[in-house]
């Protein structure tokens, strides 16, 4: 046993060769265009990168494992006959910092980061840097909670603020202090802790470089404050000659503060939801914005390019009317690019089947926006490097599937309430013949949709509850303000159902973590509903195997595949971890499952947050090889080293 473990982890370990390399899948499609994105979280700096005289975007992405500051090149021309320009995929100039913002003074871009400003930003990125005489973090937290929880967003911009020609320094800044970010609801769900706390500070610029003391920018007489990162624009919003300020939050939406006196001596209106032709609220698709003001369009009114959390980057147009003083916006247009990597949103949770059933695998993943997305892959069984079609939305009554925290459903609070974190398994859950889609989330409720259509074009119908024939009390999450109703599953948050017969009785089984972080086995009834969980997975000293044992909104968040990885006919566990960790079983006896942690399946590290693995087999050689989704969106592959 020892002489063959060792060898098993040694040829794990050599997956990093360049025969197995953990790479990014690739959409093998040329003339394909999907939506422009970077990895987790876009900071857009649009400008004319290339001085051919249309614009471009740089995107900075701060995540990992996509670090880095990005150029789209805009192939369609001037944006002024073109709003929606059709750019390349992306060419990475630098590595990047958090919170870089542009600012648009004398006909030239300026970046800024805390305390630096950066020279020659279109060629080379952060690579050339000067400091600025400010300190990086001139404000300190003041909630409650400041010893753990502080300052997170630190925006740094340059304005005329007050007309004298000089660059002022604003820094918008997001305070955590009072939130506290974790495990705050009372029993009816409602949040105990404070806000997020988004502000805004003017330091006066001086005639010989350097800055005035700061002070917090008003709103109606009172301090302005944001639900979290403010992102303030000063602008030109209404066409007259002072500077009104348009701010984001944390969440979906923008807010614009009107200033109602002159541009020597700026005084803010209350601030007032941006809103469409039709009256509804200007909202983003997910959530951690960052808006900047530019005429994108080159009209004469000032636009928004908005960065979403997903990676994406959206044209927000000013339509050129007002709604009593308040300018009225489109609802954004996301921007596209030709076909590069494949692309799930952020924190992408990969599954492969044959969803259309021609023969070929497909993939099917969830994300942080709470939708499941379909990648069609349109070669065949048989090519390891398939072309693939755009992502497709799963739909349920002709909508776009989606799960959503809302305003309570996150264990970390109402700053949640658009990310929706789901994890799937494709399985016939029914016995119908018909794939279905089991699903967590954000809420912790482990759900299905049930196919009603047919093998080669299936159909969903609405979720409905994974039920368990509880034994007494109804187990879960002791952090968990909602409760089960009936017989419903409500079990660690963004952790993945897997789905898979253990037993091998012809009955399709549940296995998952329990809530208290165990991994356990739901047996499957005959009636189709669940048994109680047993703690049936043991580790190597015959433990129970338990994957997380931490609380509130550090719980759950394990991502599993049942696969059987070394071919030895026994099922093994792939494992979230920096790629994947190999966990091979090593006995089975009287339906419990040892198991013995072998290592990652590649030296190369793609986490960010969790990495989601699931098992395929497109060169169809019976062998399963590895894609995981990664924190950028995007899905890693990775040839089985073993038995080749």
């Amino acid at each position: 046993m020892l002489i063959r473990t060792t060898c098993l982890l040694a040829t794990v370990l050599s997956a990093s060769t360049s025969c197995y390399a953990l790479e990014p899948l690739r959409y093998q499609n040329p003339k394909l265009v999907v939506d422009l994105g970077v990895g987790l979280w876009a900071w857009p700096l649009p400008c004319d990168a290339d001085q051919d005289g249309d614009y471009d975007l740089i995107v900075s992405c701060p995540d990992k494992p996509s670090n880095g500051v990005y150029v789209f090149e805009n192939i369609s021309g001037d944006t002024a006959k073109n709003p929606l320009p059709i750019f390349r995929a992306a060419r990475r100039i630098s590595a990047t910092v958090p919170y870089l913002m542009p600012s648009y003074r004398h006909a030239t871009m300026k970046v800024l980061s805390p305390g630096w400003e950066y020279e020659n930003f279109a060629q080379t990125g952060i690579e050339r840097k000067k400091a600025l005489p400010i300190a990086k973090n001139p404000f300190a937290p003041q909630g409650k909670f400041a010893k753990v929880f502080g300052i997170r967003h630190n925006q740094w911009r340059y304005a005329d603020f007050n007309g004298d020609g000089r660059d002022d320094l604003i820094i918008g800044t997001e305070d955590w202090s009072h939130y506290g970010w974790d495990n705050a609801w009372d029993a009816q769900g409602r949040w105990k802790n404070g806000s997020l706390l988004g502000t805004v500070h003017i330091f006066h610029g001086r005639s010989d470089g350097s800055f005035g003391d700061p002070y917090q920018l008003l709103a109606d007489g009172k301090p302005l404050e944001t639900f979290g990162c403010p992102s303030p624009n000063f602008d030109h919003f209404d066409a007259d000659d002072d500077l009104d300020l348009i701010c984001g939050s944390f969440l979906d939406g923008m807010t614009y503060y009107e200033n109602r006196n002159t541009n020597s001596e700026p005084l803010y209106a209350a601030g007032v939801p941006l809103s469409d032709p039709q009256g509804n609220p200007v909202s983003m698709h997910v959530q951690m914005i960052v808006p900047v003001s530019i005429d994108w369009d080159k009209d004469g009114d000032v636009d928004l390019i908005v960065g979403d959390e997903d990676g994406r980057v959206a044209f927000i147009e000013h339509t050129g009317q007002f709604r009593t003083h308040v300018p009225i916006f489109q609802q954004p247009k996301y921007f596209s690019q030709q076909a590069d990597t494949l692309k799930c949103g952020a924190l992408a949770t990969p599954y492969a089947f044959d969803w259309d059933g021609d023969g070929d695998q497909d993939i099917l993943s969830g994300n942080t926006a709470g939708t499941i997305e379909w990648f069609e892959n349109l070669s065949g069984k048989g090519v390891e490097q398939p072309r693939w079609a755009a992502p497709r939305s799963i739909k349920v009554d002709g909508k776009p599937f989606r799960i959503m925290a809302g305003a309570n459903g996150s264990i970390q609070g109402p700053a949640e309430a658009k990310w929706g974190y789901t994890t799937i398994h494709v399985v016939d859950w029914d016995h119908d013949a018909l794939p279905d889609i089991l699903i967590n989330s954000i809420l912790g409720e482990v759900v299905w949709l049930k196919n009603k259509g047919t093998r080669q074009a299936p159909v969903m119908m609405k979720a409905q509850a994974i039920e368990v024939s509880w034994e007494g009390t109804t187990l879960t999450p002791e952090w968990s303000w909602k409760k089960p109703q009936g017989k419903e599953l409500i079990t660690q948050w963004r952790t993945t159902p897997a789905a898979h017969d253990m037993n091998r009785d012809g009955l399709i089984d549940l296995v998952m973590l329990d809530h208290e972080g165990y991994l356990v086995w739901f047996c499957r009834n005959k009636d189709l509903t669940l048994q109680a969980p047993r703690r049936a997975f043991l580790d190597s000293k015959g433990k129970p195997l338990c994957l997380n044992t931490k609380t509130g909104g550090a719980s759950g968040r394990r991502k599993l595949c049942l696969t059987d990885w070394d071919q030895d006919g026994a099922v093994d566990l792939l494992l979230n971890a920096a790629n994947a960790e190999f966990w091979r079983q090593t006995k089975t006896s009287n339906n419990t499952w040892s198991f013995e942690k072998m290592g990652a399946l590649s030296e190369k590290n793609i986490e960010g947050h969790d990495v989601s693995p699931t098992a395929l087999d497109f060169d169809d050689n019976g062998i399963p090889d590895f894609l995981g989704g990664a924190e950028d969106g995007r899905f890693y592959y990775l040839r089985n080293p073993q038995v080749r």
